[in-house]
């Protein structure tokens, strides 16, 4: 498992996965749950959208995780893991204090996961510096360099737009609820970005990595997938622009993905 004889590093990584399994499971499929957990979560369309957003997230990296209980473990992961778990405990932790306080198991939960990783990580022997690829993600391939480049843009396009306009996302969805949550929530999902955005540049710098080229399509067929039901189930209440992120996004980490996956 995982490629490595250390008995501390498989673990951590196995609780990990769990827990990323555990938060993916409930927000996709039971989040009833997490309305009864939280008294100031509505009961709504808006907070079961950000629910099931939040969970795909924990899903996908469940998915790498697994990718490497297989392949073995990679840098790479961590370079994405322990920023958005980093970020998710700021976010959490401001939410505890927007809220008052009123269930601390998430942030509990989200300091372990950082911890266990944090140990896999530096257990492994990884050097801080990172090594320089000699083409741009470590690819002659140029295709794979543009939709590299297209990625980045994307990401960032949406990191920056944020703090420019914050309230812009849900504005732009006629089915969502503008409040103090739902606000929240579109901060979540920028740090996630940012999170993604610094997985993009590591893989511009360091070469592309398996595990987070099979992620991005997983995460990116994932949301696909999600918005056609949502164009049947919902036809009038779509967001445009995220719409057109979502099929960019599916189209460019397919086509890394199927130009690419020889080499993992």
């Amino acid at each position: 498992m995982f490629k490595t004889d250390d008995n501390v590093i498989k673990a951590c990584m196995f609780i990990s996965g769990l827990i990323f399994f555990v938060y993916g499971c409930i927000m996709m499929f039971n989040y009833d749950y997490m309305i009864d957990r939280y008294p100031t979560f509505e009961d709504n369309l808006t907070t079961e959208f950000f629910l099931n957003w939040f969970g795909a997230v924990n899903f996908v990296a469940y998915v790498g995780i697994l990718y490497m209980g297989f392949k073995g473990l990679e840098r790479a992961f961590f370079a994405y893991a322990l920023p958005v778990v980093l970020l998710q405990l700021i976010w959490v932790a401001m939410s505890l204090q927007l809220s008052g306080g009123e269930n601390y198991t998430g942030l509990y939960a989200w300091i372990i996961l950082f911890v266990l990783l944090a140990i896999a990580r530096f257990r492994a022997g990884y050097p801080l510096a990172i090594e320089k690829a000699g083409t741009p993600f470590g690819v002659t391939d140029k295709t794979t360099q543009i939709m590299g480049y297209i990625a980045i843009a994307a990401v960032l396009f949406n990191v920056v737009s944020y703090f420019i306009y914050p309230g812009g996302f849900i504005e732009q969805s006629p089915l969502l609820e503008s409040n103090p949550q739902s606000e929240h929530s579109v901060l979540g999902i920028t740090m996630i970005n940012i999170a993604i955005l610094i997985a993009l540049v590591y893989q511009f710098r360091a070469g592309l990595s398996g595990v987070l080229v099979s992620m991005s399509a997983v995460a990116g067929t994932m949301f696909f997938c999600a918005m056609l039901v949502g164009s049947v189930t919902f036809p009038d209440g779509g967001n445009p622009l995220l719409a057109f992120f979502i099929v960019l996004n599916f189209i460019v980490f397919l086509t890394i993905f199927f130009r690419n996956q020889s080499n993992f």
